[in-house]
């Protein structure tokens, strides 16, 4: 069954998905093009937000785990059945950036990891298509030519994503992307795209002439290179120009046309041919067929995507879901119907905003969808699925990996804790914020009206998984009242306080007073577990602002 999946892909495939087991990768991740993209949140407030928070960072630095990645590449290609002086190379060519240019080789480790398992998954006939940039393209080129093979390299496909392009002083507008295609083997799947209509430029240049069937140009009847047979000789006193040859296309129209078959040799059928009308002859008796525009293909599809039909979508697009870096689903339809056949399994493993399924769906392939942020999954379930596509969870796909019990969210905080954080944050009609305080301690905030405030107000919020939450860190949050821009505090926890804790909790909270809104007052300081949030408890503050119409999880599992 098709299926949604939410968590850090390199996690579900690992844990998830089986090997050979996907026709089609379409992958769209991060450029390592340093900047931070959280547009994604203005449509839900209609008000620009106190503080900036995240949709995805696309700024990267070297960590632990980073050099982990790197130190043990060599093992990890090993387990992949990648050995030999290439899997020596990129093993030193990242080592040797980890020096010179760590931001990129932190990026690199993180997308050589997750190839890998992509490689993993894909049939032995199975195609990938890497949607980067300028930014890392040669970078990424290298790591593919060792993980696919140099001989599985197909194109390196330039799309025009901007119809005008962004000029720094000292350089070239930048108006492309890039496409890196792969397959996994020389058996792999092609069906060679077309463009839906002739280049005006063509038929204006090539089809002048016109009768009362239509637009034609006049072709020779010789093809390129000799002949000692029948059709190297001369015919009608003209000597071939190579040899004398039956276009398909004209033999086909003589046969609809007449209901004869045409047979013989070469010049038996051009002797039918032209006793019937189907053959020009020039003042000189050079011959010539007429090959009318309605017969012609239309233009093949080459690696310079910068046509009409997979052209940039405006800012007001329609199928726009408010991600900046959102392709159009022309695009995907192109790769998807040119790469796959029907039936088959089409995955992406950084699916944001679902482009991918969306174009799966219509062309009636199976899908396989995985995203990282919490927020995405339940925008793409909802706007997607729900609403453009009108699937049903349960029925026409498989949502998982978002917490249905307290047992699924403590699953999720011991396979990611990061996510762990952001899941709970949304579910409380939060926004994961990327800004720190100083105890760094704030995870996400609900932003609220209060009247008389220009801008929007916030209850700041603290995730704590893993073991008992203490007292300290309830105060360290209090605190927080004093010396930021917030109103309310809210700590989320995984696991239960035991009584004595939750009669500490109340007195400490209850001293950090109240606050009015309107003729309310709330609580300046709550507390809500995992298990109150999964029975749809929320914490007491005014209505919060942006998050009312998404779709939450009685929302999503509501046909399950």
């Amino acid at each position: 069954m098709n299926s949604l999946f939410y968590g850090d892909c390199l996690t579900v495939m690992r844990e998830k998905m089986l090997p050979e087991s996907v026709d089609l990768v379409y992958l769209d991740p991060p450029f390592n093009s340093e900047r931070d993209y959280n547009a994604i949140y203005k449509d839900e407030t209609g008000r620009p937000l106190p503080d900036q928070v995240e949709a995805f960072t696309d700024t990267w630095t070297m960590d632990t785990e980073g050099m982990k990645v790197i130190d043990n590449l060599p093992i990890l290609l090993s387990e992949h059945r990648i050995i030999g002086e290439n899997a020596n190379f990129l093993a030193m060519f990242l080592k040797g950036l980890s020096y010179t240019q760590s931001d990129m080789a932190a990026y690199l480790s993180y997308m050589t990891e997750r190839l890998l398992w992509i490689r993993h998954v894909l049939k032995p006939n199975g195609s990938v298509y890497l949607h980067c940039d300028q930014t890392a393209s040669h970078y990424l080129k290298v790591v593919m030519d060792v993980l696919f093979g140099q001989k599985g390299y197909r194109n390196e496909i330039v799309w025009r994503r901007l119809l005008g392009g962004k000029s720094d002083a000292g350089q070239y507008g930048r108006s492309s992307d890039r496409l890196l295609f792969y397959s996994m083997s020389n058996d792999f799947v092609f069906n060679p795209p077309r463009l839906s209509k002739h280049n005006e430029k063509t038929i204006a240049q090539w089809y002048k002439n016109e009768d009362d069937r239509g637009k034609y140009v006049k072709r020779p009847l010789t093809a390129a290179g000799g002949s000692q047979g029948d059709s190297g000789k001369p015919w009608r006193g003209k000597v071939p120009t190579g040899h004398w040859t039956v276009p398909r296309i004209l033999q086909r129209r003589f046969e609809e046309q007449t209901g004869r078959m045409l047979k013989g040799a070469v010049r038996e059928r051009l002797d039918i041919l032209a006793d019937n009308g189907y053959i020009d002859f020039s003042s000189s008796g050079l011959p010539s067929w007429r090959r009318y525009l309605d017969e012609a293909e239309f233009p093949r599809v080459h690696d310079l995507w910068i046509d009409d039909e997979v052209k940039p979508m405006g800012r007001n697009a329609r199928e726009r879901l408010g991600y900046e870096t959102q392709k159009p689903v022309a695009l995907l339809e192109r790769i998807i119907s040119s790469s796959s056949n029907p039936g088959e399994v089409v995955f992406d493993p950084f699916c944001g905003c679902a482009t991918t399924i969306e174009a799966a769906n219509k062309l009636g392939r199976n899908w396989i969808g995985i995203d990282i942020a919490i927020h995405a999954i339940k925008r793409v379930a909802r706007r997607r699925l729900q609403e453009r596509l009108h699937l049903v969870v349960g029925e026409d796909y498989v949502l998982d990996g978002i917490p249905k019990n307290w047992e699924g969210a403590q699953e999720l905080w011991r396979q990611d804790p990061y996510q762990f954080q952001k899941w709970a944050v949304e579910q409380v009609e939060g926004f994961v914020t990327v800004k720190r305080t100083a105890d760094e301690g704030i995870d996400g905030r609900i932003y609220f009206d209060m009247p008389g405030e220009e801008i929007l107000q916030s209850m700041a919020l603290e995730v704590k998984g893993g073991g008992t939450v203490g007292i300290a860190e309830l105060r360290s949050l209090i605190s927080v009242l004093q010396y930021e821009n917030v109103q309310m505090v809210g700590l989320i926890v995984l696991n239960e306080p035991v009584t004595r804790q939750v009669r500490n909790f109340k007195r400490t909270m209850a001293q950090a007073g109240t606050v009015k809104v309107g003729n309310i007052d709330y609580a300046k300081a709550q507390l809500l577990t995992v298990r109150d949030i999964l029975e749809e408890k929320r914490f007491d503050l005014p209505r919060p602002a942006g998050r009312s119409g998404l779709s939450y999880e009685s929302d999503l599992f509501s046909h399950a």
